[in-house]
């Protein structure tokens, strides 16, 4: 599922703005719109199962089955399944770098951010399967390369966070960003590791907002602290 926030990001949204404006410029025809709107539409189903079941257990099949199409679509636009994985997983990957950058923009200070940042994560996870993780790892290598890029990427997400913060003395002056920011990203993969917090026994929504509720009350000060809960009084 595609948050609000993740929707005002899709190129395609941008582009049939343009078409329904009368601009096929982008496209150079009308059917090459719709080759990018089907194509979009593969990424975006394909990503969503593979969230919801992990990627394995997906096939070809199924993912044209939900979207109405034949596999014959889908190998037109990518030669086979690993080619799909990569390609949605970045698609997936861009959506949440640019989300992050709308919601930098639209929070009024760093406490701000992070609060808006987990609303996002509320949808994110309500329906992901850790399998996702693993099968990435050992069976996608290309494509763990894209998630361990994408987690570099956060992490200066999380230092820009904690340094404007600390500016802005809602965080502590004696911290370590550098460190803090690791630990901030590890936390996340720690979260979905299934020998650390078994499915069965945790929910990975509970888990990730324990932490960040942790790792938050661990570095405001006292004004901090203030502005925190003045902003989760209003949510």
């Amino acid at each position: 599922m595609i948050s609000p926030l993740t929707y005002r990001c899709l190129p395609f949204k941008k582009k049939s703005i343009e078409i329904i404006q009368g601009n096929y410029e982008p496209f150079k025809s009308f059917l090459s719109f719709v080759a990018v709107e089907i194509k979009e539409r593969i990424l975006s189903k394909s990503q969503e199962l593979y969230f919801a079941r992990g990627i394995r257990s997906v096939t070809m099949d199924e993912i044209a089955e939900s979207l109405g199409i034949s596999k014959k679509t889908i190998y037109l636009h990518y030669k086979d399944k690993r080619s799909l994985v990569e390609a949605s997983t970045k698609y997936f990957f861009a959506l949440e770098k640019c989300a992050e950058e709308e919601i930098y923009n639209a929070a009024t200070n760093p406490i701000d951010e992070i609060i808006l940042s987990t609303k996002m994560m509320r949808e994110m996870l309500a329906n992901i399967n850790p399998a996702i993780f693993h099968d990435m790892q050992k069976y996608y290598p290309k494509t763990w390369k894209h998630y361990l890029d994408h987690k570099e990427d956060f992490k200066k997400v999380v230092l820009r966070n904690l340094n404007d913060g600390m500016e802005q003395g809602l965080y502590r002056a004696d911290i370590d960003p550098n460190i803090l920011a690791n630990f901030r990203i590890e936390s996340v993969d720690m979260a979905f590791n299934p020998e650390v917090f078994p499915p069965r026994e945790f929910n990975i929504l509970d888990v990730q907002l324990a932490f960040i509720e942790h790792f938050l009350r661990g570095i405001v000060t006292a004004k901090g602290l203030k502005t925190y809960e003045e902003i989760k009084q209003l949510q």
